[in-house]
């Protein structure tokens, strides 16, 4: 996969033409997949080299500031490596500024997508708006395919379990702790990866040492409590059963808002101080509590790894 953050790039002007799809992406849930199949498959049938197109950052952080925070299911890391292993040829980057979101809709079809890119084929989703005021929509596209003769798609809303796959609705569920949902709508289990950051060690001192990881603030956060996860150890290429708290740890600090994930994972010893890890949660256990005890506490996380054992 060729990664393109200029398009004056010569490899991309200068290659065949494209079946592209356009959109941000964030979760790459079973929606977008959809997408990214088809225009895979078209690509191969017309023969074409597949692309994507998507915007750093996200137009919603750019324009609500709110955003910017506890938002994001996916970092762009993560973004691309999925999009490397689904195959696809080109990675369209853009910068999201003030210069592209003032560009007209039809100027941004005839400047970027027909000169530039020199699109045989264009797939949007079916909620895709695009343009200066996000004028641009699947009727203006319909007229532009005639005139440069490019075809055309909308794909659908894909529903599961009675629910339309959306970022939107994933973002929902996870900060409502309703991991085995959203999980559901991905296509694969949300994850957080970190560097491993030293503690107070007072895990360790209860018998469950764990490895610490800090929360990012543009990521979205899920519901503090303790979760059944899987915890990918990167440099030696093996994961792991575990449980994640994630939370402030109320039983030991009164005063803090720093929000961590502690992750103990079982059958594992090694130090893993300034590694990089990866942890998939997989279901929802309880929330997080203050406890009136240590050893009410140790009680309960020996409760915990049973649970997410069974």
């Amino acid at each position: 996969m060729q990664i393109i953050r200029n398009l004056n790039q010569s490899k991309i002007t200068n290659s065949p033409s494209l079946a592209l799809t356009i959109g941000n992406f964030d979760g790459l849930h079973l929606g977008h997949q959809k997408i990214i199949e088809e225009i895979k498959e078209i690509a191969s049938n017309q023969n074409l080299k597949s692309a994507v197109l998507t915007f750093e950052p996200h137009p919603q952080s750019f324009f609500q500031k709110n955003k910017n925070e506890n938002f994001r299911i996916y970092n762009l890391s993560q973004k691309l490596k999925i999009f490397q292993e689904n195959k696809i040829d080109y990675f369209i980057l853009l910068p999201f500024n003030q210069t592209l979101a003032n560009v007209e809709a039809n100027i941004f079809v005839e400047d970027f997508l027909i000169k530039k890119l020199n699109i045989k084929h264009l797939s949007i989703g079916y909620d895709f708006t695009f343009g200066k005021n996000r004028l641009g929509n699947f009727n203006l596209l319909e007229e532009k395919s005639r005139q440069f003769s490019f075809s055309l798609k909308q794909v659908p809303a894909l529903t599961k379990d009675s629910n339309i796959c959306s970022s939107t609705l994933i973002r929902e569920m996870i900060s409502k702790g309703n991991i085995k949902q959203a999980n559901t709508l991905l296509g694969r289990n949300f994850n957080v990866s970190g560097i491993v950051n030293f503690g107070k060690q007072i895990a360790r001192q209860l018998g469950f040492p764990t490895a610490n990881i800090l929360s990012l603030p543009h990521i979205i956060k899920p519901k503090y409590g303790v979760y059944k996860t899987i915890t990918h150890i990167l440099h030696l290429n093996q994961k792991f059963f575990s449980i994640t708290n994630f939370g402030i740890k109320p039983t030991f600090n009164n005063s803090t808002t720093q929000e961590l994930f502690e992750t103990y994972i079982f059958d594992f010893s090694q130090n893993l101080y300034g590694k990089k890890i990866t942890v998939e949660f997989v279901d929802f256990i309880r929330e997080e509590k203050k406890f009136s005890s240590i050893e009410d506490l140790k009680n309960q996380i020996e409760l915990d790894v049973a649970a997410a054992k069974k």
